[in-house]
């Protein structure tokens, strides 16, 4: 798991640098229709590069496109070619630049590939639910705006994914939970000792919906 606070070690970064990368990394994930789970490990490659290493402004592009790149080469089934990335970032590295960062990103994060994602926990607690598809199209709504949100960064994929699901549900007015099985499936306790996690979760999850919403052209 990335380091929460690793914008703080960095030099020429801010915040809103990482949303605005992240947000330009969602544009070319859907403009080549990658699968989502691509995305989610694009994100935490991102994230985890740069807990570990101080990047400037300038090679900021090259980290994200070349974490997209190799999260499509270890997910998808067919993968769009290297040139393909160039050319979204504008013609801004050459390839020889790309296969060089790609090199240095796995070797800094000892190929290691691995991680959670909160879709896989979100299958399962869809399941506990009966495959309600609107809960579930909400929830992976709010899973996948929070590649954009910063302070989100704190939980663990497993808390994302019950804490959308949470908000779905109440935004659909459909309970709180269904039954006690449903927490079960991501052994939290019943009703919630953890809820306080949820509820600073959902201050987070809800205001930046907001804006988003707000933000986007009528």
């Amino acid at each position: 798991m990335p380091a929460a606070d690793y914008m703080d070690k960095q030099v020429e970064l801010k915040w809103q640098m990482r949303t605005v990368l992240m947000d330009w990394i969602i544009e070319v994930h859907a403009k080549f229709r990658l699968l989502p789970e691509t995305l989610f490990i694009a994100t935490n490659l991102i994230d985890r590069f740069l807990s570990h290493r101080v990047v400037s402004v300038e090679k900021i592009q090259l980290v994200g496109i070349t974490a997209l790149f190799v999260a499509s080469k270890y997910e998808e089934v067919m993968c769009p070619s290297i040139m393909h990335f160039l050319n979204m970032a504008d013609g801004g590295y050459d390839v020889n630049e790309m296969l060089k960062a790609e090199r240095y990103l796995l070797q800094t994060l000892d190929f290691d590939m691995s991680y959670p994602n909160p879709l896989h926990f979100l299958r399962r607690i869809s399941k506990a639910d009966g495959y309600d598809i609107q809960t579930r199209t909400v929830s992976k709504y709010f899973i996948e705006i929070g590649c954009l949100e910063s302070r989100l960064l704190a939980f663990t994929p497993s808390m994302l994914a019950a804490s959308a699901m949470y908000l779905a549900r109440l935004c659909l007015e459909r309970g709180e939970w269904v039954s006690p099985s449903l927490p079960a499936t991501f052994n939290y306790p019943f009703p919630p000792r953890f809820i306080m996690d949820w509820i600073d979760t959902s201050i987070i999850i809800l205001p930046f919906t907001f804006s988003l919403l707000r933000s986007e052209p009528r």
